[in-house]
């Protein structure tokens, strides 16, 4: 593995390990950096809130503007990754990121905000990019898949930082000063890891014609429709998981939030095993099974109730369980795949198909209100467990696309 002139800190960043074992701690510390900053923000929502005196409506709309600006930003920031360099544009989206949520601590009003939440959603959606589009390359010098290790590093991250904000909420620490503790503890880990990231992506393809690039591929539609299912789901259990548990099974305020858990403890378990399935049966097998696990938990959640008392939350929290283990493997794997397409640089294959399955993640949370409103929580569900379906589709059509 080649190297260039050390970067920041990444001398003294593990200077006896061999270099491809340096970058996958330094792409771990790269999720790690995403996942805390992205879960800091959404633990103080309620006290930025409540600084700017907004009403439910008014927050509900305002928090659009996160999503729509890792949409609006999907083809720029692939285009800048394949420009530029992963490396690059990781370092500096792992700079911005942070500043961006000191920003947001900061805020007097409500454009400012505004303003704020877009950006945050371009570094993001630059950070998403750059930090798998690495994972991918490393997979060439492993031969086999580690990528679902990086995400899981994402979603530890967000336990670790859900538990930093409650520790720090009971001291009374205001919002601003616990964004500037998080932000000055990413910069430190970018300065020490980032100069360990591959500083070479790989040599992309010969150019085609004008536009074909940002064509998808059958190979990748299908993959960004299997992305889509599962983050449809994801979005589904993120926002409307306690109001179900509330609504539809009627537990107590203590209670509301034990599917939630039950999801994000599988899913975290789930993304730092997902790796060795892959190796051992193959990425199409455990696409099929993440997709059974993911509609059989929701639909388990939806049956749940009849059961009544304890045993309706028991069961509808080992649905949530389910969808945890089956949504852990989805976007990895489709990322990794993406990665390795060919004809396509890593950088905008992997944005394509993020293109695609953010908007299951955009769209679903509206989706299950407006069917909630019109014929119940639990027919939304049941809804989802469907969507939940199209990755077993999705699957099935990768072997004729490819």
């Amino acid at each position: 593995m080649r190297t260039r002139k050390p970067l920041l800190l990444s001398a003294a960043f593990l200077p006896r390990t061999p270099g491809p074992i340096r970058a996958r701690v330094a792409i771990c510390c790269s999720f790690f950096i995403q996942g805390a900053t992205f879960a800091t923000w959404c633990s103080r929502i309620p006290d930025v809130r409540d600084r700017l005196c907004l009403n439910e409506a008014a927050l509900g709309t305002l928090l659009l503007a996160i999503p729509l600006g890792q949409l609006l930003s999907m083809a720029p920031n692939g285009w800048l990754v394949a420009r530029f360099g992963s490396r690059r544009m990781l370092v500096l989206a792992g700079f911005l990121y942070p500043a961006v949520l000191l920003f947001l601590g900061l805020a007097p009003t409500v454009a400012t905000l505004a303003c704020g939440l877009l950006a945050a959603g371009f570094a993001a959606n630059l950070s998403n990019t750059a930090a798998n589009t690495q994972g991918v390359l490393l997979e060439h010098f492993y031969r086999r898949s580690i990528i679902a290790l990086f995400h899981g590093m994402w979603s530890l991250a967000g336990l670790a930082a859900v538990a930093l904000a409650m520790l720090l909420g009971a001291f009374g620490v205001p919002a601003w000063a616990h964004f500037g503790a998080v932000a000055l503890g990413a910069w430190a880990l970018l300065s020490c890891s980032g100069g360990a990231l591959l500083p070479f992506d790989r040599a992309a393809p010969a150019a085609p014609r004008a536009g074909a690039t940002w064509r998808p591929t059958p190979f990748l539609l299908w993959l960004g429709v299997a992305s889509l299912g599962c983050m449809a789901c994801e979005g589904a259990v993120y926002d409307w998981g306690g109001v179900y548990f509330r609504d539809v099974l009627s537990a107590a305020p203590a209670h509301q939030s034990h599917g939630y858990f039950a999801y994000l403890c599988t899913m975290v378990a789930g993304r730092f095993v997902a790796d060795r399935f892959v190796d051992r049966l193959g990425p199409r097998r455990v696409l099929y099974a993440a997709g059974a696990l993911i509609a059989g938990g929701l639909a388990l959640a939806v049956c749940a109730p009849a059961l009544g008392g304890l045993a309706a939350t028991a069961g509808a929290m080992a649905g949530f369980a389910l969808v945890g283990c089956g949504t852990s493997a989805v976007v990895p794997l489709c990322c990794g795949l993406a990665g390795k397409a060919p004809g396509v640089p890593p950088s905008i294959a992997i944005a394509q198909i993020s293109t695609i399955g953010f908007f299951g993640f955009l769209a679903a949370p509206p989706l299950i209100g407006y069917v909630a409103h019109a014929a119940g929580l639990r027919l939304a569900f049941a809804l989802m467990a469907a969507v939940g379906l199209l990755v077993l589709l999705a699957t099935r059509r990768l072997r004729l696309a490819r």
